[in-house]
C-alpha cells in the first residue's frame, strides 16, 4: 500500500471508492444507497483538492486508489471532509495513517479544532474518538419534494443578491459576516464553489427589514449554506427556502440539518421530507453555532 498527497487526476478513483463504500455502509445499517454520479461527486472532490491539497491524501493498491480522507482549514476549524476505503481494506490500519496524514500535514495552527460529521459506524467512531474528536451532536440529511405547507408564525422574505451563478465582492462580504458567527470562519472559496452549481442564487435573509443572514439555493434544489441570526426565525427561514425552491422549478430538495435547529427540522419533516442519511457532528472542542444554520452540505460543513 503506497501512501501519497492526492492529484488531481485521483478524483474520479476517490468517487468511486466513496460510491462503493457508502453502499457498503448503507446495506450494513439498512440505509439507502447513494444515488450520485461520479462526474459529479469527481467535481465536488476536485474542490476539496484545489483548496487544501495539503488534506488530501489517498492509499494506492497496485495502482488505484483503495481509501482516502480529505481535511480542509477554514480559519481554525480542521474539518475531515471525506473519510473512505473500500471494503477490502478497512480494519486493516489502513484508516488512521490516512487520517494522520490529512490531519498532520497541513501544518494546522495549534489552535486548529478537529471535526467532522461522522457515521454511526462503530470503527469509524473508534477511530474518531482516538483522533481526539468527540459528538456534539446530530446533523440530518432531509430529501423530497418541497411540497406547500402551512407558514409559520415568525418569517423572513428571502431577496436576491446579484445573478444567478454569479459571485461578487458584496456577496462574499455578506456570508463573511455571517460565516464568521455561525462556522468561526470567512470561506470565500467554498461560497465560490456553491454559487458555481448550476442555477445557484444568493438571497439574503430579511426580518422587520434587516438583513439577518443568508442562504444558497440552486435550482436543482440543493440548499445550503443558510442561517439567520435569531434562532426564533429558523423555522421561517426553513419555510421560505422550500418555498423559493418550489418556485424555481426543484423537484426534490436536499439539505442537511443540525439537530439543534428544531424550527427547520420541524419546518422540513412537516412538509414531507424524509431523512435519507444520519451522523454524529464531532469536534475536539465547542466550534460553530448551528441552532439556526443549515449545512453547505456533508462535505463544506
Amino acid at each position: 500500500m503506497v501512501f501519497r498527497e492526492a492529484h488531481s487526476d485521483d478524483m474520479v478513483d476517490c468517487a468511486r471508492v466513496f460510491l462503493r463504500s457508502a453502499t457498503d455502509l448503507a446495506r450494513r445499517h439498512g440505509g439507502a444507497a447513494p444515488t450520485l454520479r461520479i462526474p459529479d461527486m469527481s467535481s465536488s472532490l476536485a474542490h476539496l483538492q484545489r483548496t487544501d491539497p495539503k488534506g488530501f491524501h489517498v492509499a494506492v493498491r497496485n495502482g488505484r486508489v483503495a481509501a482516502f480522507a480529505s481535511t480542509i482549514l477554514r480559519g481554525k476549524t480542521h474539518f475531515l471532509s471525506m473519510f473512505w476505503a473500500l471494503p477490502s481494506v478497512q480494519s486493516k490500519g489502513v484508516g488512521r495513517r490516512l487520517l494522520t496524514r490529512a490531519f498532520e500535514r497541513p501544518h494546522p495552527p495549534a489552535s486548529a479544532v478537529r471535526c467532522v460529521f461522522a457515521s454511526l459506524d462503530s470503527r469509524a467512531q473508534a477511530l474518531y474518538l482516538k483522533f481526539g474528536m468527540h459528538p456534539r451532536g446530530m446533523f440530518y440529511l432531509l430529501k423530497g419534494p418541497p411540497k406547500r405547507s402551512p407558514r409559520p408564525e415568525r418569517t423572513v422574505e428571502l431577496v436576491p443578491l446579484g445573478e444567478a451563478g454569479r459571485t461578487s465582492r458584496e456577496l462574499l462580504t455578506v456570508a463573511a459576516r455571517f460565516d464568521r458567527i455561525f462556522r468561526a470562519a470567512r470561506r470565500d472559496d467554498d461560497i465560490r464553489y456553491v454559487m458555481s452549481l448550476p442555477g445557484a442564487r444568493f438571497f439574503l435573509v430579511r426580518a422587520r427589514g434587516t438583513t439577518v443572514g443568508y442562504a444558497i439555493v440552486t435550482e436543482k434544489g440543493r440548499v445550503g449554506p443558510a442561517c439567520v441570526m435569531d434562532p426564533r426565525y429558523s423555522a421561517g427561514l426553513a419555510w421560505a427556502i422550500k418555498e423559493a425552491a418550489r418556485r424555481m422549478g426543484a423537484e426534490n430538495i436536499v439539505i442537511v440539518v443540525p439537530g439543534v435547529n428544531s424550527g427547520a427540522l420541524e419546518v422540513f419533516l412537516g412538509a414531507g421530507l424524509k431523512m435519507e442519511f444520519f451522523g454524529a457532528w464531532m469536534s475536539a472542542e465547542p466550534i460553530g453555532a448551528f441552532e439556526s444554520y443549515l449545512l453547505a452540505g456533508g462535505m463544506l460543513l
